[in-house]
């Protein structure tokens, strides 16, 4: 059952998530890096205040394990396919494409960084929950 509370966080969440990504975009193309940096900010606070304002939250187990799923499965198929891409990029670069080099170095790095920062979680919650 949804109450009313939660529904006007998931309202307020939207419309802080659209107000955001527009400035971000307009922030960009303008080139102003102190707006991007404002606009996350300022919206990370009011996302807060609206979660701060919703009086019940109703979760169980299966809400739990469905937000387990679904992040794994995230994690997974981002992390797959930033590593191919970074490959592809990589691999186009040594047939004169040289500029794609720095572009394919970063996505694989970040999908190592992505793995390692996994390892840590899972070895972490391993040994919290696991004994």
């Amino acid at each position: 059952m949804i109450n009313t509370n939660q529904m006007g966080f998931g309202l307020c969440g939207i419309a802080v998530t659209i107000a955001v990504g527009a400035l971000i975009g307009w922030s960009v193309l303008a080139g102003n890096s102190m707006l991007l940096l404002v606009a996350v900010i300022v919206g990370m606070v009011l996302l807060y205040l609206c979660k701060s304002r919703v009086e019940e939250v109703i979760e169980d187990e299966r809400v739990y394990r469905i937000s387990e799923k679904a992040s794994r499965r995230t994690l997974q198929v981002f992390g797959l396919t930033i590593a191919v891409i970074g490959i592809a990029l990589v691999v186009l670069s040594k047939s004169g494409y040289a500029e794609l080099t720095q572009a394919g170095l970063a996505l694989v790095y970040s999908a190592c960084g992505l793995l390692v920062l996994y390892l840590i979680f899972y070895g972490y919650y391993s040994r919290k929950y696991g004994g």
